[in-house]
């Protein structure tokens, strides 16, 4: 499924020493697109992932208090421009 994430970034220098960290992702994840904003206040994903569930635990615990992530599932159907996808 894809998965897209809004970022509220809080701490934008902390925010990226924790993103550097996040990779290798684990089996089961794959980041397609990030898109930060301008003043690095934001910024929006769009990941495919097994669950929901798995990619909230692992950003969460990993980003920590550098932002506050939106989750929510693509609607694959009305989406326009979806890369292709890295998992069967």
């Amino acid at each position: 499924m894809f998965v897209a994430i809004e970022h509220e970034i809080h701490d934008p220098a902390r925010f990226q020493e924790c993103a550097e960290q996040v990779f290798p992702l684990p089996a089961g994840l794959h980041v397609h697109q990030f898109f930060p904003a301008t003043d690095l206040s934001k910024a929006v994903c769009l990941y495919e992932t097994e669950s929901i569930d798995q990619l909230r635990d692992y950003l969460d615990r990993a980003l920590g208090e550098s932002s506050t992530q939106y989750y929510f599932p693509v609607a694959e159907d009305h989406a326009i421009g979806l890369p292709t996808r890295q998992f069967a």
